[in-house]
């Protein structure tokens, strides 16, 4: 490519970009005095209900960490050990009630679940002594979530795990 050709195209671009300048800048009142009041309140729902979807995923995350630290099986049941996300399920999925004070999450996890071998046996005294008294084993389940709104803070109000 020549100099002379580079320098017509970067010629044109420029007189192109002068040229819509003053167009640009004449239409700018115009898009403002047609804003409407009604796209603000529309535009801060949007923007609430996206907040409110964090604070959410915040709190079912921070809930999920103590679970898995071993600190919240007793919301559960005693034999969970670990969940962690079922990448082969479906999206994660919050659906938040119309008047924003309830929301309901659904979430597809895979369970490591922990039974404890009764002592009524030789067998499962001998295990017990060996640190080998409980039976492992993982599950595919669905975890619902119901979250409420209490003086601005969402809360845990029940879980359910299917």
């Amino acid at each position: 490519m020549s100099k002379n050709t580079t320098s017509t195209r970067r010629t044109f671009l420029k007189g192109g970009a002068l040229w819509v300048a003053p167009i640009a800048a004449a239409s700018a009142p115009a898009v403002a005095l047609a804003h409407d009041v009604s796209s603000d309140d529309g535009l801060r729902a949007r923007v609430a209900h996206l907040e409110d979807e964090a604070a959410l995923r915040e709190l079912h995350q921070s809930w999920l960490r103590q679970v898995n630290a071993d600190e919240g099986r007793a919301l559960l049941d005693g034999t969970i050990r670990r969940m962690t996300a079922d990448l082969a399920g479906a999206a994660e999925k919050i659906e938040i009630a119309a008047d924003g004070r309830s929301a309901t999450g659904i979430f597809d996890y895979a369970v490591e679940l922990e039974t404890r071998l009764p002592e009524d046996s030789t067998l499962a005294q001998m295990a017990h002594a060996q640190g080998h008294g409980a039976v492992r084993r993982a599950e595919r389940r669905v975890l619902t979530v119901d979250y409420i709104k209490a003086s601005g803070t969402w809360k845990i109000a029940r879980v359910a795990l299917s």
